[in-house]
């Protein structure tokens, strides 16, 4: 009986002994990092509607090494206005848990920001309809409440670098309103009606 309670005994150090080493030497790639992230984001935000990773960075080699990892989270896109999350990660986590930090929300534009520039999407939305010139706008969405938004950023419009295009559209009505908006002056440079849809 002593020789397998020992022989028991021996076991369960050497099992122990191969799993603090396994932790010690054990790497972890960033593609375990990306996918245990991207699982997260998922099981921590099942409603949003856009979940994008910007950022994986390995900090420090060896045992201690581990990655910081950012991405963005997006909801109610298809409305006049959307909301974005920042989130911050460690994989294998740290001594703290992810953070996040609304960056669009409330339907305003650039808060808490003394120079606004019209960084994200969400915003470029908000801006086109609470902006001064936006009145076509607003009156084109209390007309068509189901209005869905897409905010595309130009590099350049007809020699104007940065220059948001947001073009809200509705199957209920027989055109679009696009909607031009500078990135740094923060101001409405123009609406236009859309091309009407072609017939099929």
């Amino acid at each position: 009986m002593k020789k397998e309670a020992f022989l028991i005994l021996l076991i369960i150090v050497a099992v122990a002994l191969l799993l603090s080493f396994s932790r010690l030497f054990g790497t972890n790639t960033a593609e375990d990092a990306r996918k245990f992230f991207a699982e997260d984001l998922q099981d921590s935000y099942p409603d949003a509607d856009l979940r994008v990773i910007n950022n994986v960075t390995k900090v420090g080699d060896g045992p201690d090494a581990y990655y910081s990892l950012t991405a963005s989270v997006s909801s109610n896109l298809s409305t006049p206005c959307p909301e974005r999350l920042e989130v911050e990660y460690y994989y294998p986590q740290r001594n703290f848990v992810k953070r996040a930090q609304k960056v669009v929300y409330g339907c305003k534009v650039c808060i808490n920001t003394p120079k606004c520039v019209i960084t994200y999407p969400e915003e470029a939305i908000i801006a086109s309809h609470t902006y001064e010139g936006s009145q076509v706008v607003k009156d084109y969405l209390a007309q068509y409440p189901h209005a869905v938004p897409n905010a595309t950023l130009l590099a350049d419009l007809a020699g104007t670098p940065n220059v948001w295009e947001v073009d809200w559209t509705d199957p209920a009505a027989p055109r679009g309103l696009r909607v031009l908006i500078s990135q740094r002056s923060n101001d409405i440079v123009g609406v236009q009606p859309l091309p009407a849809p072609a017939i099929q």
